[in-house]
């Protein structure tokens, strides 16, 4: 069942959800030592990149916005990262 919603959500992200929102999105939290940090672990990069769950909130200007000036924010960001790639490597 997870990887239907998974297959949808993939579908959905390429269809809907323009590439250049979230690659500029990204950009802009390149900007961000924190980011820098996560988006450096070769795990972790590969889940900003690939993970749609992790993709359609970078895709959100709120949650962007959230991001760049909110330390809790930013630390439930990390975490969600660190619970998704989990869940990649324990399949």
């Amino acid at each position: 069942m997870e990887f239907i919603i998974g297959l949808i959500a993939d579908l959905f992200l390429f269809f809907f959800i323009p590439e250049s929102k979230f690659e500029k999105n990204v950009e802009k939290l390149k900007e961000e030592d924190w980011f820098v940090t996560l988006n450096e672990d070769y795990r972790y990069n590969y889940i900003i990149w690939n993970n749609s769950k992790v993709k359609r909130f970078i895709s959100k200007s709120n949650n962007l916005n959230m991001l760049l000036i909110d330390d809790v924010e930013q630390k439930k960001f990390i975490e969600l990262i660190k619970q998704e790639h989990l869940k990649f490597i324990s399949h």
